[in-house]
């Protein structure tokens, strides 16, 4: 039987069902998370069935619940494509927004740019219309004073032309004098509305002309008392982040946040400038193309050569208002040999320089020469020079020489002296090296010219002015190189600060003299060259002397105060003796260690005993027996407090004239000789001989007794001892012995040699 379908058996009508969910509800993370209620998604709901479930229920249900599904799956996936295009386009409009503020900024600069070139070509404009007036208004003054030059014959002619004129040896060395004996003492108060670094506000120049060149008033240890005050600034400088490279307007103001006046100012730009921009070697030899010189491109870039480097610090400075020049001229840098002849026309040698203004004065500084230098082999070496930073003008002109536009007369006022040098002159003029001028060291013989025309011998002398230096050197060699001679030159210090070196040249030829310095005797410390001189020998001694070799200058060490000494020890350290036997008196601090070693530059013999040395109250004296004519070399070692080695003190040279006519050195002194400061009158030479008769006389204040062979001495009232012993067979010892009180064991004090 078939089932009859009836009512009873349909499912009942599930009514209308609600409608499905429009939107998905989740949204994305995103930042735009604000969205109102109607983007809330609810969650779908599906229709339910009442009535008995079969299987064809059971499918359709299933088969409507995957498609509601993937229904909600698929507008879920459009919302959220919705969602992520309105965040895409909120942010195009936040990057549009900033794009367009940034070049803005970037208009406003180039605007307040062209406003600020405007007004300088305004000031120039304005500037060269007084100078024409000027010109005008002196013209009758100028060709009297010109004509007024022409007759008293200097350096122009009638038509106001500069004229080269001959160094003669009676010029005054002007550019080794300073221009203030006793300068004011520096002064920067601050910033101020108007500018830096000026006392006085009131009395500032009100026409915006950068001020006359004129000498400074101050010197550079008057404004740099230790390198160490800069530190901090130079620390600023070399941290500068790398977005602040993106102008010279951006640098300048990351500088001013840490600096206080002007003068701090310029070291920044100068301590940056030497730290990031390196020396285009390859332009500069032609080697490739050379890169641009102008500051802003300086700053991209960080390569150029000398005029770049002149160019950012000039813009720097004046972008702060500060008056800076930029100075063009010839140099004697590492492409110079002593003696060449510069061609002001057509020269290689052209180098830029800037002279900056501050607390109304004008200073020299060097950004190119700062950073490094150029070896021979044509590679740049980044190396750091606190040297070219302010650089005095009487030192500037020894190798920075200004020569702007072909115009002598003009360039001449930025020398920055009180009587500029000529072409003819700087060109002559003796070239002292950088560690000369740093270390202040000045020649004060031959200060003119580095060629010297010799006649058998030459003296030529330095002077320390600041410092004193550790240790010198010198070598002396034939120009062309062939052969040293360090036999023929004698160089001493002389009263601890002066150098003197004494040369015989042994053949009429040109010879080169390099004079070197050391600051520091540690592994930190390098011998620097100082100057060199060219000697042209004209004439020789026919019987020329050798001077003895010495691996050190001769004289005292600096450090002679560490061993107990005074400085009576540097007054003198070569003496002549015409009798053979010589007596050096030297004043001590203190009761010294010390002993003493002779050397004859010819005869090789052992001269240990050959030096007595005796201790006195607040000194010693040295006694010396010369056996043969000629040079001797004599050292003197010592000790210091807590050292117990000997070390050199001094080197004495003595030139004998006459050999001692006693062929025996002196006895030997014992240790305990010289801590108690015995004398020894009688005798004065250590061998004597077997079975004689000798009188023996001592004097010593710190003994009570002395005695010899078992004999005692008999003592005076001045604590001199004396006495007449026989000496015993050769061979056997004889010995001085001394007691210093009853108590103490008796001490050895002298020996001798019996033969």
């Amino acid at each position: 039987m078939g089932c009859v379908s009836s009512d009873l058996n349909q499912p009942p009508p599930a009514g209308r069902p609600r409608p499905r969910a429009k939107h998905s509800n989740q949204l994305l993370l995103t930042e735009l998370s604000d969205l109102e209620d109607e983007y809330t998604l609810p969650t779908p709901q599906l229709p339910q069935y009442k009535g008995r479930e079969t299987k064809a229920n059971r499918l359709i249900k299933e088969n409507r619940e995957a498609q509601a599904i993937r229904e909600v799956k698929v507008k879920k996936r459009a919302k959220d494509q919705e969602v992520k295009r309105m965040q895409e386009q909120k942010l195009e409009v936040r990057r549009r927004q900033e794009k367009h503020n940034f070049q803005l900024v970037k208009e406003d600069e180039a605007l307040f740019r062209r406003k600020q070139a405007e007004v300088q070509e305004e000031i120039a404009r304005k500037h060269e219309q007084l100078v024409k007036l000027e010109e005008q208004a002196n013209r009758g003054l100028r060709e009297q004073e010109i004509k007024q030059k022409f007759m008293e014959g200097q350096n122009v002619d009638a038509n106001g032309n500069f004229v080269f004129e001959p160094e003669t040896t009676t010029r005054k060395n002007v550019a080794h004098e300073p221009t203030v004996q006793n300068p004011a003492k520096f002064n920067l108060t601050g910033i101020t509305r108007s500018g830096w670094g000026f006392e006085d506000l009131a009395v500032q120049e009100v026409d915006q002309r950068d001020p006359e060149p004129r000498p400074p008033t101050y010197r550079k240890r008057d404004i740099v008392h230790n390198t160490h005050q800069f530190n901090m600034f130079d620390k600023h400088a070399v941290k500068a982040p790398f977005s602040a490279r993106e102008s010279v307007a951006a640098l300048v103001t990351y500088f001013r946040e840490g600096a206080e006046n002007h003068l701090q100012l310029v070291r920044m730009f100068y301590r940056w400038i030497t730290f990031n921009v390196a020396f285009d070697v390859d332009g500069y030899y032609g080697e490739s193309q050379l890169q641009s010189v102008e500051a802003e491109d300086v700053l991209g870039t960080g390569v150029t050569i000398s005029e770049g480097y002149a160019n950012l610090l000039a813009a720097m400075c004046r972008f702060e208002g500060i008056p800076v020049k930029v100075i063009q001229g010839i140099v004697k840098g590492k492409e110079y040999q002593i003696g060449d002849i510069i061609n002001f026309t057509e020269s290689h040698l052209c180098h830029f320089w800037n002279a900056v203004y501050i607390n109304r004065n004008w200073f020299f500084i060097d950004c190119s020469w700062g950073a490094g230098l150029v070896d021979r082999k044509r590679k740049w070496n980044r190396h750091f020079q606190e040297f070219y930073f302010i650089v005095d003008p009487d030192k500037m002109i020894v190798d920075h020489f200004p020569f702007m536009d072909g115009d002598l007369r003009a360039s001449s006022r930025w020398q920055l002296l009180a009587s500029p040098i000529s072409a003819n002159s700087f060109n002559q003029r003796l070239k002292l090296e950088r560690a000369a001028l740093e270390w202040d060291v000045k020649p004060v013989t031959h200060t003119q010219h580095h060629i010297i025309t010799v006649s058998r011998d030459l003296e030529v002398r330095l002077q320390e002015v600041a410092d004193v230096l550790e240790e010198y050197s010198v070598q002396f060699q034939r120009k062309d190189g062939s052969r040293n001679l360090d036999r023929f030159f004698f160089a001493c210090k002389l009263d601890n600060r002066t150098l003197k070196i004494t040369v015989r040249p042994p053949e009429p030829v040109d010879y080169l003299l390099n004079i070197y310095g050391q600051k520091s005797l540690d592994a930190a410390g390098k011998s620097e060259l100082l100057v060199t001189y060219i000697l042209k020998c004209i004439d020789v001694h026919q019987q020329l002397r050798q001077f003895p070799p010495n691996f050190r200058i001769f004289g005292a060490v600096p450090s002679y105060s560490k061993f107990g000494f005074s400085s009576d020890i540097t007054k003198c350290c070569e003496y002549t003796c015409n009798s053979g036997e010589m007596i050096l008196p030297l004043k001590t601090k203190r009761n010294v260690k010390c002993m003493a070693k002779l050397e004859h530059i010819d005869e090789r013999v052992d001269l240990t005993n050959y030096c007595l040395i005796t201790a006195k109250d607040r000194g010693i004296s040295i006694k010396m027996r010369f056996p043969f004519e000629g040079y001797y070399k004599f050292t003197l070692f010592g000790k210091e407090e807590d050292d117990g080695n000997f070390r050199p003190v001094a080197t004495f040279m003595v030139d004998c004239n006459q050999a001692s006519h006693v062929h025996s050195g002196f006895p030997v002194a014992f240790e305990a000789a010289l801590e108690l400061k015995c004398t020894l009158y009688k005798p004065l030479w250590k061998d004597l001989p077997a079975n004689s008769t000798i009188n023996i006389v001592i004097g010593c204040p710190n003994i009570v007794k002395a005695s010899v062979m078992y004999h005692d001495l008999e003592m005076d009232e001045n604590h001199v001892f004396e006495g007449t012993v026989t000496t015993p067979p050769a061979g056997q010892p004889f010995t001085i012995y001394g007691q210093k009180n009853e108590k103490s064991p008796l001490v050895g004090l002298f020996h001798f040699t019996i033969f």
